[in-house]
């Protein structure tokens, strides 16, 4: 959303490839002939109706999931503050987190194993993670683009090789839960 009228139209070409006129304009206009200009890199980010029905249903369930995961991240907080090598997300003080995942940091100079290591262990014992971030100048696109691997970033790099997001979603059993626990402890 935007109050800005420039940025709205740039917004709504990108969302229809880029298009300086929308079909639904075209189709809808006096000349069926005209052709759009593509004068701007765009993308197809146009709902459909089914999406927008799915969506509405799903907003109706948002705070009952919000609530469910923000339940889970604070158990998650109480059972693993005592693991020493593991840092866990702070809720903020302010508004509400959605808890779209669990990133925890694995802090090198106190773990047991490397990252990568501890990632393969919980594999191997059905518990499945994910590296927790990205350093985004290191990907492809900037790093090629804007060159953006010359960039001093060792933060971004810390959490690019130390973060993992442990299981968190609304499908998981109290019994998942305390297995996922019980595996990070055992390391």
């Amino acid at each position: 959303t935007t109050n800005n009228a420039e940025l709205a139209e740039t917004m709504t070409r990108m969302r229809n490839h880029g298009a300086s006129v929308s079909e639904e304009q075209r189709h809808a206009g006096p000349k069926p002939y005209l052709m759009p200009d593509f004068s701007l890199l765009g993308f197809n980010y146009r709902m459909t109706d089914v999406q927008g029905a799915i969506g509405l249903v799903q907003l109706a369930k948002l705070d009952r999931l919000i609530l469910e995961r923000q339940r889970w991240a604070t158990w998650y907080r109480e059972q693993l503050d005592s693991i020493p090598w593991l840092r866990l997300p702070e809720a903020p003080t302010t508004g509400r987190h959605g808890w779209q995942a669990y990133v925890t940091y694995v802090d090198p100079d106190k773990s047991p194993y490397p990252r990568n290591e501890i990632m393969q262990r919980l594999q191997d014992m059905g518990v499945s993670t994910r590296p927790g971030t990205h350093a985004v100048h290191l990907l492809g696109y900037y790093r090629d683009r804007m060159q953006s691997h010359n960039l001093n970033l060792p933060g971004a790099v810390l959490c690019n090789d130390n973060t993992m997001a442990i299981p968190l979603h609304n499908r998981m059993s109290e019994e998942d839960y305390e297995y996922v626990v019980s595996c990070l402890r055992a390391l």
